[in-house]
């Protein structure tokens, strides 16, 4: 007898639960959060490939949920259907089956377009090393321990899809610097590029 209370108990208490889920009857809201790398830019829409259901984000807006409610167990995929004016963005929990843990999780970050372009020097040590992009140009100067790693960033960030190219417009005293091929010259990817290598080497 007591079982049978037991289990009646439970019963009641997940129906419970997943009314308050938006779950009762199969039921589920599609939903999540939007993060912002820079300022809001507008024009963001999102889509369920699942059910085709596209969403239009207001400027600013720190989460959305999808109109369309989704069975248990029903599949989803939340994509970038339209990128924000000046922006990127990037989706991370965003496919699987409906259920009352996974359709609430759903992250979007949106990052503001262009991007910084930058990278690492190796081996420096000289004074002098002048890195350029075109006519953008950047200054680096050896650590304080001497031939240690020195980060650089250029001061004109790079829009989405643009080709750069970076030289040494400048070699360091005593030593010559020259990039690495590896993924310089290239096309800007849809975040911050910062990733270039530059070597130096003792004359």
């Amino acid at each position: 007898m007591k079982s049978s209370y037991l289990r009646a108990g439970l019963a009641l208490l997940c129906g419970v639960i997943l009314s308050a889920c938006g779950g009762n009857d199969g039921n589920l809201s599609l939903s999540g959060s939007i993060l912002y790398d820079g300022p809001a830019k507008a024009g963001l829409v999102l889509i369920n490939k699942g059910n085709g259901e596209k969403l239009a984000i207001e400027t600013g807006a720190s989460s959305f949920i999808f109109t369309k409610l989704l069975a248990s167990d029903e599949s989803f995929d939340v994509e970038v259907d339209t990128n924000p004016t000046g922006a990127e963005c990037k989706v991370a929990n965003n496919t699987g089956n409906a259920n009352v843990y996974t359709v609430y999780r759903v992250t979007v970050t949106c990052k503001a377009n262009p991007f910084v372009l930058g990278g690492t020097v190796k081996g420096l040590t000289g004074t002098g090393l002048v890195l350029a992009n075109g006519s953008d140009t950047v200054g680096v100067l050896p650590a304080a321990t001497a031939g240690a790693d020195v980060s650089f960033k250029f001061p004109t960030q790079v829009a989405n899809g643009a080709l750069y190219g970076g030289t040494v417009l400048t070699q360091p005293s005593g030593q010559t610097c020259k990039f690495d091929g590896a993924l310089n010259p290239g096309t800007m990817p849809r975040d911050d590029q910062l990733g270039l290598i530059v070597n130096c080497t003792n004359n």
